[in-house]
C-alpha cells in the first residue's frame, strides 16, 4: 500500500509539472519572412517556406514588423488588416487576389506613423454583393503599390484606393491599372486633424472608366496638411466625371502632370483645379476628347508649359495659361 500511495503521489506530481510547463510555454514565434500558398496552405500552420498559412491575414499576424509575406502560388487569400511595417509580395507566380463585397475593405492600413507598408503584384476585385473599397490607407508612413490591379469596386464610395492619413504621409503607385469603379480611381483626402506634408507619387498609372481618374481633395476640419501630387506617364480616361482634379478648400493641392493623357472624360473634364489653393501644372501631355477640356472653378490655378497636345474636345479646345520657361 505505502508504494501504491507513493506511486500515486509521484504521478499526481509530474502531471502537475506537465501542466505547468505547457502552462508557460511561449506563443508560436514570429518570422521575418511568412509565406501563403492557395494549393497547400493552412491557418494553423506557422507561416513558414514548408508550411505556409492559407490567408493573407494569418501571415500578417506571424510576420515580425518591417517583415515580409510571399505569395507560392496563384489564388484567392482573402482581405487584410495591416497594423505594422511589411510587404506582401507576388513576384509573378499568377494571380493573387482579394475579393471584395458586403461593404468591406480589400486591404485596410491602420499602420503607426513611422510603418512603411509595400504591396506588389495583387489583384483585388469587387463582386458586388454590397460593394465595398479597394485599398484604403487610414494610417501609417507610407504605402506603395506596384504591378496591382484593382477592378468592378461598387457602392457608394467604391474608391480603388482611398488615401486619407491624419497628418502627413507618402503615397506611391507604379504600373498598375484601377478600373471600371463606381467610385474614384484614386482619391486623396487629409483627415480631420494634422499637419505637414502628404505626398503622392504616381508613375505609370492607368485610371480607366472610373468616376473620376484621380482626386487630390484637401480641406476638412482643422486639417492644415499640404498635398503635393505628380503624375508621370498616367493616364485617366473614360471617366464619367473627370480625368484630373485638384481641390482645395483651405490647405493648399498642388499637382503636377508631366507626359500623361486625359482621354475621353465626362462632365468634369479632362483637368481640372478647384479651390484658391489648389494648382495644377501639365508639360509634354494630351488632352482629348473630353467633354471640357480643362475646367478652373474658385480661384483655381492652372498653367501649362506651352507643349502640350489640346485637341479634339467638345469645348474648342482654348489654350491653358503658360508658365514662361526658365532656362
Amino acid at each position: 500500500m505505502i508504494v501504491t500511495n507513493l506511486c500515486r503521489c509521484a504521478g499526481a506530481a509530474l502531471a502537475a509539472m506537465l501542466l505547468l510547463s505547457l502552462a508557460a510555454a511561449p506563443a508560436q514565434a514570429q518570422l521575418a519572412r511568412t509565406f501563403v500558398s492557395n494549393a497547400v496552405g493552412n491557418d494553423a500552420n506557422d507561416c513558414n517556406r514548408l508550411t505556409p498559412c492559407r490567408t493573407f491575414q494569418r501571415a500578417h499576424d506571424n510576420t515580425f514588423a518591417n517583415g515580409e509575406i510571399t505569395v507560392l502560388d496563384p489564388g484567392g487569400y482573402g482581405g487584410v488588416t495591416i497594423t505594422k511595417a511589411i510587404s506582401i509580395i507576388n513576384d509573378g507566380v499568377g494571380e493573387a487576389g482579394v475579393l471584395v463585397s458586403g461593404g468591406a475593405n480589400g486591404i485596410t492600413i491602420n499602420a503607426t506613423a513611422s510603418d512603411a507598408v509595400s504591396l506588389r503584384g495583387l489583384t483585388i476585385k469587387g463582386i458586388g454583393f454590397g460593394g465595398g473599397r479597394g485599398i484604403v490607407f487610414d494610417s501609417g508612413g507610407s504605402l506603395t503599390v506596384e504591378n496591382c490591379a484593382i477592378r468592378t469596386l461598387t457602392g457608394v464610395v467604391a474608391n480603388g484606393i482611398t488615401f486619407e492619413p491624419n497628418g502627413p504621409g507618402s503615397l506611391t503607385v507604379l504600373n498598375t491599372i484601377v478600373s471600371d469603379n463606381a467610385g474614384d480611381g484614386i482619391h486623396v483626402q487629409p483627415g480631420t486633424s494634422g499637419s505637414g506634408n502628404v505626398s503622392v507619387s504616381l508613375s505609370q498609372v492607368q485610371l480607366i472608366n472610373n468616376s473620376f481618374g484621380l482626386v487630390l481633395a484637401n480641406g476638412l476640419g482643422s486639417s492644415t496638411v499640404t498635398i503635393d501630387a505628380a503624375v508621370e506617364d498616367g493616364i485617366a480616361a473614360e471617366s464619367a466625371n473627370g480625368g484630373f482634379l485638384a481641390l482645395s478648400n483651405g490647405p493648399k493641392s498642388n499637382l503636377m502632370l508631366i507626359r500623361s493623357v486625359a482621354a475621353h472624360n465626362g462632365t468634369s473634364g479632362g483637368i481640372g483645379v478647384q479651390g484658391p489653393n489648389a494648382t495644377l501644372r501639365v508639360g509634354q501631355s494630351t488632352i482629348t476628347g473630353n467633354a471640357i477640356s480643362w475646367k478652373v472653378t474658385s480661384g483655381g490655378l492652372l498653367q501649362s508649359y506651352g507643349d502640350n497636345n489640346i485637341d479634339g474636345n467638345a469645348d474648342g479646345d482654348p489654350a491653358i495659361p503658360t508658365i514662361i520657361a526658365k532656362k
